[in-house]
Parts: C-alpha cells; structure tokens; sequence
C-alpha cells in the first residue's frame, strides 16, 4: 500500500533520516488541534496531502513537501487489526478524502516495515 504525508521540510528530513519519532510528533502535535488525535495522518490520495502540506506548522515560509509511505499491506492489515490505524473522512475541507491515523504506538512497527521516500508530483 501507498500512502502520503505532507509535512514541513524539516519534518519531512527527519522522517527520512531518522524513522517517525513518538517524542518529535507529540511536540509538533501540541502546538495545534488534531482531528483525530495524535498520530500519524496519512492518505491515499498524493493530491490531499499536498493541502495538507500547505497547512503544515513547520513550514512558516520554508517550505512544504509530501512523503510517499511504502507499507506491506499484510503490515498494514496487522496493524489495522491490532487497533493502531484509524480511517474517517476528512471534514471541514472543500473536498471529499479519507484519512488514516496511525497510533503513536505503531511508529517501531512501522520504521520496521515501512520505506519512506520524497513524493514527486506528475507534471
């Protein structure tokens, strides 16, 4: 499975260099409401987390980027089962989307599994 994270360029650094951190999100997380709350949001659709991007804390000026998220679907189906991903549609956005949020319990399971990479838009 394929999923997107927009985020601040200097998140976006950390995450691949380092894997998801529960300690980074959480100080990130309280700076700002979550829709869901803590975790890690993704979506399937590259085109939502480029919005989401645009609105990401960090970026004040120095940019945003999106994440491509490579993960197993039987590593994502364990971890569906297991209770650690959470799906809802997006609200109080002009568009139609869904969302994943992945616990802050998760991120060892998914640095283990997952292959984080830059997400190139198709022009």
């Amino acid at each position: 499975m394929f999923f997107y994270h927009g985020t601040d360029i200097d998140s976006a650094l950390d995450i691949l260099n380092d894997g998801l951190s529960v300690e980074r999100l959480r100080l990130l997380q309280s700076l700002r409401q979550t829709q869901l709350g803590p975790g890690l949001y993704v979506t399937e659709d590259p085109e939502t987390a480029w919005f989401f991007a645009s609105l990401a804390p960090g970026n004040r000026g120095r940019g945003y980027t999106v994440l491509e998220i490579e993960l197993a679907d039987s590593a994502f189906e364990k971890l569906r089962r297991n209770g650690f991903v959470y799906v809802e549609e997006i609200v109080n956005v002009p568009f139609r989307a869904m969302q994943y949020r992945f616990a802050l319990t998760a991120f060892a399971e998914i640095n283990a599994q997952a292959i984080f990479r830059p997400f190139r838009r198709q022009e």
